[in-house]
């Protein structure tokens, strides 16, 4: 099994508040740093006039806790995998799959949202890029847990 799947399966299956409490303060700077590096790469990679900056930051700002709301359901449905990793029913198996799809689902619908409201307020070739570059960046994400996560036993 992979670090970061590991880890989870440990933290589940250990009693202790403290293994939880470290996990969880390694999942909040690792979700800051990752937030501060988007916006870093939003920056360098759009220009933005002074007036579209001012209206952009606080609406990428409330997508993005969107997206991190929704990023914590993905959290506890990985958590709920690792959990019955070992010993999973049909039952569960398809309880875990359609929760991801439903997960899956909303990050579209988010960013549907976001690349309505951000076309009102640059051109469309702007709000364009900034959504390509928010998928670059979540496909990456995705990559990364494909390859910490296990595929279920047969």
């Amino acid at each position: 099994m992979k670090p970061i799947f590991t880890l989870l399966l440990c933290v589940l299956l250990s009693s202790t508040a403290s293994a939880q409490t470290a996990l969880d303060e390694q999942i909040a700077l690792a979700r800051q740093s990752a937030q501060t590096d988007r916006q870093v790469l939003i920056m360098g990679n759009v220009h933005f006039t002074s007036e579209e900056s001012a209206d952009f930051w606080p609406v990428w700002k409330q997508y993005r806790a969107s997206m991190m709301a929704n990023g914590d359901r993905m959290m506890a449905l990985i958590a709920n995998f690792a959990e019955h990793y070992e010993e999973m029913s049909d039952m569960k198996a398809k309880e875990i799959m359609m929760d991801s799809f439903s997960i899956k689902m909303q990050d579209l619908a988010i960013k549907q949202k976001f690349a309505m409201n951000i076309s009102k307020i640059m051109p469309a070739k702007k709000a364009m890029r900034i959504i390509q570059i928010e998928n670059k960046l979540d496909a990456a994400v995705d990559m990364k847990l494909a390859a910490e996560i296990p595929l279920a036993k047969p």
